[in-house]
């Protein structure tokens, strides 16, 4: 295996500020010329002549001449080389490690997993062997694409200077610096964040953040995520980590969470409280899949219970949406899908976007339900990664 001490540095293969910015609006809007390119950027034409040619240089972008019918001067247009770069994404959950290799389109070229070993007696999952975990991972998917230049890493929990978990949620984990460890591991730039983080990131470049500058991510899962897109700029980390957002009341003679609110957003969408209410209301152990069953069946209960979570996250969408004073909000994860299928989830958004009988402003909300499998949550955590290797991150 590689060591870090014959790796290159990240830093050595990071973009110049105009070439990331050339580079990264080709990502996110296609080709174009390199007139254009400079009218959007506001570069002068030498300088955009430049950029265009270290970018050449580098392989990271293809410049084809297309002809001008008559006597006009030729357009050059410039365009991403997909090849260009290749970065691993890895998934850390509590049982396992999903692996993907992604392009610099961010498209997937090779998945593999690998489960996590056994936790030890204080329930943490020890780090050391997780990160053997990780290096064999990624050296799986070496052999399907050996080029790679990068590794990105997401796991729910809050990350510091993008390298040291602070706190992993579903591991167990305080104050581990997981980046150092795998890039000595694997000789690989490795890059560590939150995983709806790497979710926004992924939307800006390649998702929402094509048309919208500032947007919201929510996750609804093994528990509620949160990830903000400012003008353009990754919140990095959330101040609560969403907790006041995923403990806000909306109805207060519902369910209560964990924490004992009553009818809180968490109590209607969190799985863990939302089966335990289903369980306990038919007295026996009651999944969500067969909670959904149960609603496709005709059982009142199950469409209580759905319905609800439905209302909660329409209201949870509309009043992100009003704070970060956006028209666009992203809903992703697993059990998303379920839950937007409901038709109390758009009754609920269009009742709050309603205008009051003398408001001449209409709010508009523009919401994408996209459905995560945990490969799609590695994808985001290998835009990421790419992101990291061109200096975007």
């Amino acid at each position: 295996m590689t060591t870090s001490s014959t790796a290159p540095s990240a830093a050595d293969a990071r973009l110049s500020t105009g070439a990331l910015a050339v580079t990264r609006h080709l990502l996110t809007h296609g080709p174009a010329t390199r007139g254009d390119l400079g009218d959007y950027l506001r570069v002068s034409p030498a300088s955009m002549s430049r950029l265009a040619r270290v970018l050449v240089e580098e392989g990271l972008v293809a410049e084809e001449v297309e002809p001008v019918p008559g006597v006009g001067r030729p357009r050059q247009i410039l365009s991403v080389v997909p090849g260009a770069r290749h970065v691993a994404g890895c998934k850390i959950t509590d049982t396992t490690a999903y692996g993907v290799v992604c392009d610099m389109l961010g498209d997937v070229k090779a998945t593999a997993r690998a489960a996590l070993p056994a936790r030890l007696a204080d329930g943490t999952v020890p780090v050391t062997a997780t990160v053997q975990v990780l290096a064999q991972l990624v050296a799986r998917l070496r052999r399907r694409v050996p080029s790679l230049d990068g590794i990105g890493v997401s796991l729910g929990g809050v990350v510091d200077n993008r390298s040291v978990v602070r706190e992993g949620t579903f591991l167990g984990w305080r104050d581990v610096d997981l980046a150092t460890a795998v890039r000595q591991r694997t000789g690989l730039p490795v890059v560590i964040t939150n995983d709806v983080t790497a979710l926004a990131r992924e939307q800006l470049w390649f998702g929402a953040g094509r048309t919208h500058a500032t947007f919201g991510v929510i996750t609804v899962g093994a528990g509620l995520g949160f990830g903000v897109v400012r003008e353009g700029q990754v919140v990095e980390q959330l101040i609560d980590n969403g907790h006041l957002l995923a403990h806000a009341p909306v109805d207060g003679h519902g369910p209560l969470c964990g924490l004992g609110h009553s009818g809180c957003v968490a109590a209607h969408l969190n799985r863990d409280d939302l089966e335990r209410h289903a369980s306990a209301r038919a007295g026996r152990q009651v999944t969500l899949a067969q909670l959904v069953e149960r609603r496709t069946a005709g059982d009142d209960t199950a469409i209580t219970l759905i319905d609800g979570a439905a209302r909660a996250l329409g209201h949870l969408a509309a009043t992100f949406a009003g704070a970060l004073q956006t028209t666009r909000i992203v809903l992703a994860g697993e059990d998303v899908a379920t839950f937007a299928a409901s038709p109390a989830m758009a009754e609920t958004v269009a009742d709050r976007l309603r205008p009051g009988p003398h408001e001449t402003q209409r709010c508009r909300l523009d919401i994408t339900v996209t459905p995560y499998t945990f490969n799609d949550w590695a994808q985001g955590a290998a835009v990421t990664g790419i992101q990291h290797v061109l200096g975007a991150v």
